[in-house]
């Protein structure tokens, strides 16, 4: 009777899979843990005696090492017996080595070694059994050098599970290069019965340091963090950060926990006068960042490195089952290429390196390897002011609830807000306008630069549009289809994105309360990237025709998933989508205004919004430092999150001059008690009548404090205690900021928060 209650319930998930039906389905973040299977969690404590072993000098390690390939700042060494590779910085002397020299001598478990003396670890997945099994190459694969020109290529055979991966590893100008061609990766058997690919690890202990090492790794999780080295965390978690943050195409029953976003696929390592800058060059949507201290990982080192997941997984809960079933991307390693980078930092005068000499190298990288352009001017600090058009309101019509559309924010309030501004003196402002099509107010999918008739239309938005002009005002009329209803010539059955569950991904709205589905709300279908082609093509040449010249593209800045249907749109396949058609934005309409912006649209933004000055405050960190804004200040212009919408407004008004951020304002037209029973009831705090004053002190506090350094790239940034910082650019501009007294002394001048905003809201 067991077994053929298992043989139904086979059949109804092979029924369930097959089917691509309406209904959205929910994954669980926390099975994928307990699904993934790690020799280290069976393994006793290694009973070698390593402790009678003499520790081995870099002097000694480096007479084992063969030299690879040099030139005028590095060298690059390799030890085939060891499986050991060495970057040497020729100006410092400092020697960045693939794995610890004395890792045979680690306390802890005997698979925790092999990880550290591994140069990759895979995670393979058993679709039949739907497990995920870790293996690292020094117990579970053979690895193979080859030269090639520069370098090696270590070739990792795992004969487990019958999984090749060759691996290229170059010297380059002034970096260490890895590269994945996975087109290249075998796998002996990728069927239902076999086992795939899955996640893919390299040289995770690249640069890691020891127990009487002293230093910190740079993590740009959402402003950024430090970890210093052996912190004594060990009861806390280990921290990893997917990059770009989820793909969302997966729902989620619960809504995640609240954490900020990794915008930056890179991170730093800083020990004394020598730092290194890694970045994810390729396949930076498959990466996170892993990162632990010594007694975390049962080992005695500090280390970050990165991971790819280069197959995707999501799960499918039936219908009364608690065990979701895993299900992995069926159409193979959709991540073309993986390259990593290695960037050793240092400086002329041989003093210690910090997070700022990281911050400027992966800054030279942007724009020397990227593309990214200087953007910022000089003396400028714009307001930056977010304006909300229309929604749709649950009103009963006889009797009958109907979700109809209600104005907000209409042209003719837009522009009544900015002519207060200006009489308060705002004279730079920045808009970004949202909801101003009916398409997209009916959370319809809008590709066309027409008026909402409800805000005013033509007209109204033709006057606002003068106005602007007149009056040294920047409008970016936003368009965001992340998220859509049927209609205007796209369709939830061809247009939605498709889970790797062989569902349709559809977006639920959470409960503020409780954290789980708000059934208030009718789940939205996820926009597919396979149809962003179409749509950008008819949005930018509806806005080149209407003779609008700044556009701002909503989420498709700051949001990336794959469409793993028919379409088999990975991530990465979805960014080389996004930047060609933010390319063809730039060439068909102007300036463009990214809310909050990945990397890779960097290049393409000439205004950012929305960046965070907070990290996630994960217990393992130790300090949060402003490492977005220390890359881009002088290169793009950037502003804060709304300052009228945070809970300590005197706090974020003090960060953001620390940072040199320009403030930022959400407003509507309406009273709170207008927005309730519509999405915009998050924005109860953002009438405009009770925060124009507000916002014209603050641009009048950026204009006396941050406006002469506004083109200026930020040199330092000091934590001079627990409530003071200090801020120097290039120039010599000084900034101190007193989070105790409220105060910013602008070379030793002195500036008190109460005389450009209220008492009452500096708290």
């Amino acid at each position: 009777m067991h077994n053929i209650k298992k043989l139904l319930a086979g059949f109804l998930c092979i029924a369930v899979v097959i089917s691509i039906g309406g209904d959205a389905v929910f994954s669980d973040e926390s099975a994928d843990e307990q699904e993934t299977v790690s020799e280290a969690q069976t393994e006793e404590q290694d009973t070698s005696d390593s402790k009678n072993e003499t520790p081995v000098t870099e002097e000694q390690a480096m007479s084992l090492m063969t030299l690879v390939a040099e030139n005028d700042l590095l060298s690059f060494y390799k030890n085939e017996d060891e499986g050991t590779l060495a970057l040497k910085d020729k100006k410092t002397g400092h020697i960045w080595w693939s794995n610890p020299i004395n890792a045979k001598l680690s306390s802890g478990k005997k698979s925790q070694k092999q990880e550290l003396q591994s140069g990759m670890v895979l995670t393979f997945g058993e679709p039949a059994n739907r497990s995920t099994t870790i293996l690292n190459s020094k117990k579970g694969a053979d690895e193979i050098f080859s030269d090639i020109p520069n370098g090696v290529q270590i070739t990792y055979d795992f004969g487990g599970p019958g999984i090749t991966v060759p691996v290229n590893i170059t010297l380059e100008k002034d970096y260490l290069k890895l590269y994945v061609d996975t087109s290249k990766i075998t796998e002996k058997d990728s069927s239902q019965a076999g086992k795939i690919t899955t996640d893919l690890a390299f040289m995770t202990t690249f640069g890691a340091a020891g127990p009487d090492e002293n230093g910190y790794f740079v993590i740009p999780d959402g402003s950024g963090a430090l970890i210093n080295f052996n912190n004594g965390k060990t009861g806390y978690k280990s921290y990893t950060g997917k990059v770009y943050g989820r793909d969302i195409t997966a729902v989620k029953t619960t809504k995640p926990a609240v954490t900020q976003q990794v915008y930056l696929p890179m991170y730093g390592i800083v020990k004394g006068d020598s730092g290194l800058m890694v970045v994810a060059d390729k396949g930076d949507t498959a990466a996170s960042i892993n990162a632990y201290v010594q007694g975390q990982n049962n080992t005695d080192y500090n280390s970050c490195y990165f991971d790819f997941e280069v197959r995707t997984s999501d799960y499918y809960l039936m219908g009364g089952d608690v065990n979701p079933l895993k299900m992995f991307e069926k159409h193979g390693i959709l991540v073309p290429e993986i390259e990593v980078r290695y960037y050793p930092v240092s400086n002329e005068d041989s003093s210690d390196v910090d997070y700022v000499d990281i911050a400027s190298r992966y800054r030279d990288y942007l724009i020397s390897d990227k593309g990214v352009e200087k953007k910022a001017a000089a003396g400028s600090s714009p307001l930056y002011v977010d304006f909300f058009g229309g929604t749709l309101k649950t009103t009963p019509v006889l009797g009958i609830p109907l979700r109809l559309k209600r104005a907000v924010t209409t042209f003719s309030d837009a522009q009544e807000i900015l002519s207060e501004l200006k009489s308060l003196g705002t004279e730079s402002i920045v808009v970004n306008y949202n909801d101003w099509t009916n398409a997209n107010i009916s959370e319809k999918i809008s590709d066309s630069a027409s008026p909402s008739g409800l805000l005013g239309g033509k007209s109204d938005f033709n006057k606002l549009l003068d106005y602007s002009a007149e009056n040294g005002v920047k409008l970016y009329p936003a368009v965001d289809n992340l998220t859509f209803k049927s209609g205007k010539g796209y369709w939830t059955i061809t247009d939605t994105a498709i889970r790797t569950s062989n569902e349709y991904s559809r977006q639920i709205e959470y409960d503020l309360a409780y954290n789980v589905e708000n059934k208030f709300y009718k789940p939205l279908s996820l926009f597919s990237p396979a149809s962003y082609d179409k749509m950008f093509k008819k949005l930018f040449n509806s806005y080149e025709k209407y003779g609008l010249t700044n556009i701002s593209l909503g989420s498709a800045t700051t949001k990336i998933y794959g469409d793993y249907g028919n379409n088999a749109v990975s991530r990465e396949m979805a960014k080389f989508i996004l930047e060609k058609n933010f390319a063809a934005a730039d060439e068909k309409v102007g300036s463009i205004l990214a809310d909050q912006a990945n990397a890779y649209a960097l290049p393409y933004a000439d205004h950012i919004i929305n960046v965070p000055l907070s990290s996630s405050k994960f217990d393992i960190f130790d300090a949060e430092i402003p490492f977005y804004q220390i890359v881009m200040h002088g290169v793009v212009p950037y502003s804060t999150t709304p300052v009228n919408g945070d809970a300590d407004i005197g706090k974020l008004v003090l960060q953001a001059i620390a940072s040199g951020s320009n403030f930022h304002f959400d407003f509507t037209g309406v009273a709170a008690s207008k927005l309730k029973d519509t999405k915009y009831d998050r924005l109860f705090y953002a009438y405009y009548k009770n925060w124009t004053a507000d916002a014209a002190g603050c641009y009048k506090l950026s204009q006396d404090v941050l406006s002469n350094a506004s083109d200026k790239t930020i040199t330092e940034y000091n934590i001079l205690s627990e409530n003071e910082t200090e801020t120097v650019f290039d120039d010599g501009t000084r900034i101190t900021v007193n989070y105790d007294d409220n105060t910013v002394a602008l070379n030793g001048t002195v500036y008190k928060l109460s005389d450009y905003i209220r008492k009452e809201i500096i708290g």
